[in-house]
């Protein structure tokens, strides 16, 4: 490969592979102080590397075409590992899972043995692989305390030889939480996940943190944090999507920049489910707490509307918060001169808590953490935008995109084509498959991304338009009177 190759990019969503090895838990023939490897890249026919924000370690799957039987050289048992080591053309990020980088991952899975046809001994299967990480969760437990801020002890149980060993970059959001927790006998990950539900952030209104990983670092962090910088200010978005024809420069050239953001098919999944959301208490809940020691019960109410604009969204108003671009109207619901945030009824939450358990150390109250965590994760898991894109190894779950949708009415030949007014903009990215052909050397990526909130706000309407009819005379019907009609009409 000449010196220029790797910046040479032919077309949208190429990729190269340099390395793709399956390290074996037995010794080499060759050098019994050194693994065994087995090269499967002139087998390897796709692989895939999933990032997801509400899955804490990387997941992914390669299909093998196996004419050597490597099931049996090796033999795959679920010990091996696995060495990847590939980049997109044009750029300057490589993603390793080598030895000499990094950690390989871990092959826990195969399925799908069948013979691919034909009068050959060749195999097609497929191999599942994850993070070490999880295979370190799974033969660790805790139980201990930690005390003080919460990414402290995320740290210890992400970094300590005797929990997760992780020797990956760990991406922290400080938080506000001094407190002291015990772990009863968790494994790693759940403790996290135990420990991030009660993290409040140091510069943000928002409560409940993730913790995830992408092909660059483990992240512990609030939704809040991915869409603004410094607690101040909107994030920009990473890369700008939208549909159109391939580009084509003067000479027949194509333009790979611009395809490279082209969207090649969308789809929008979970757009409104009312019933659901207002069962789960996105729009409104109300917290009971009970304060056994003190003898105290008090009750908190959350309101979805009147609480937008102390949050930042995926949209912004000039860099700041958006105060009112709610991607649920702010209008009367139904016939009770109420708007549908002050139901809160919808949702009832309990909880029992006792102030000053630990000294020095104070839990978190519930009503600074607990609606606002669920209401957020509630309108995360509504309004998913699902495109299939070229490839970038760059672009990663957590980032910021933007997706310019058109309306969908149509439109005289010298008219100028809109775009949807609430529908376009900015998307958080929850889910990023990586999809390698490796034949076709060709790089897709299949995301599913968020909106919760709107590019221009909804119209507002606080006048109630519902009419009902008056009600009849008669508030009952029986069954006797049904039957006594019956038989008077026959």
């Amino acid at each position: 490969m000449d010196s220029n190759s790797k910046n040479n990019i032919k077309f949208a969503g190429e990729f190269r592979i340099d390395v793709a090895n399956i390290i074996s838990y037995r010794s080499s023939d060759a050098d019994a102080s050194k693994a065994f490897r087995y090269n499967i890249r002139p087998q390897l026919l796709s692989f895939s590397i999933i990032e997801d924000l509400s899955l804490p370690s990387l997941t992914g799957e390669l299909y093998i075409a196996d004419a050597q039987d490597i099931r049996t050289a090796l033999p795959l048992t679920g010990m091996e590992r696995l060495e990847l080591k590939f980049y997109n053309p044009g750029t300057d990020l490589t993603i390793s899972t080598t030895e000499e980088d990094g950690d390989p991952l871990y092959i826990y899975k195969i399925e799908k043995i069948r013979q691919s046809g034909g009068t050959g001994r060749q195999q097609v299967y497929k191999l599942f692989f994850t993070s070490r990480e999880v295979y370190r969760n799974m033969t660790r437990r805790i139980s201990r305390a930690f005390a003080g801020p919460i990414e402290n002890a995320v740290y210890q149980i992400v970094k300590d030889k005797k929990y997760l060993d992780s020797r990956k970059n760990l991406i922290i959001e400080e938080t506000s939480t001094n407190a002291k927790y015990v772990i009863p006998n968790l494994r790693p990950l759940k403790a996290i996940d135990f420990l991030a539900a009660s993290a409040v952030s140091k510069r943000y209104a928002n409560a409940g943190y993730l913790f995830y990983e992408t092909t660059q670092a483990y992240h512990f962090r609030s939704f809040e944090s991915l869409l603004a910088i410094g607690g101040s200010t909107a994030r920009t978005v990473k890369e700008k999507y939208d549909i159109q024809p391939a580009a084509v420069r003067e000479g027949g050239n194509k333009n790979i920049e611009k395809d490279l953001r082209n969207v090649e098919s969308y789809s929008f999944e979970d757009s409104v489910n009312m019933i659901e959301q207002l069962e789960n208490g996105l729009y409104a809940n109300r917290l009971v707490t009970n304060d056994i020691y003190n003898k105290r019960i008090e009750s908190f109410n959350f309101d979805y509307h009147d609480s937008f604009g102390d949050f930042f969204h995926t949209e912004h108003f000039d860099g700041e918060k958006a105060k009112a671009k709610y991607l649920w109207p702010d209008t009367m619901f139904d016939i009770t001169e109420k708007r549908i945030s002050e139901h809160y009824d919808t949702k009832l939450l309990h909880y029992v808590q006792t102030a000053k358990t630990h000294n020095d150390y104070e839990f978190v109250p519930c009503k600074n953490t607990v609606q606002k965590r669920l209401s957020q994760r509630e309108q995360m898991a509504n309004f998913h935008l699902v495109m299939t894109v070229p490839g970038q190894v760059r672009l990663n779950a957590g980032d910021l995109i933007s997706f310019s949708l058109p309306k969908q009415a149509p439109i005289r030949s010298d008219e100028k084509m809109e775009l949807n007014p609430y529908y376009s903009g900015r998307y958080l990215i929850l889910q990023l498959r990586h999809e390698f052909d490796v034949q076709n050397q060709k790089h897709m990526m299949t995301m599913r991304c968020v909106k919760d909130a709107a590019k221009t706000e909804l119209p507002y309407e606080h006048e109630n338009l519902i009419t009902l009819r008056e009600k009849n005379k008669v508030l009952e019907t029986t069954v006797q009177d049904l039957d006594n009609s019956e038989i008077m009409g026959g």
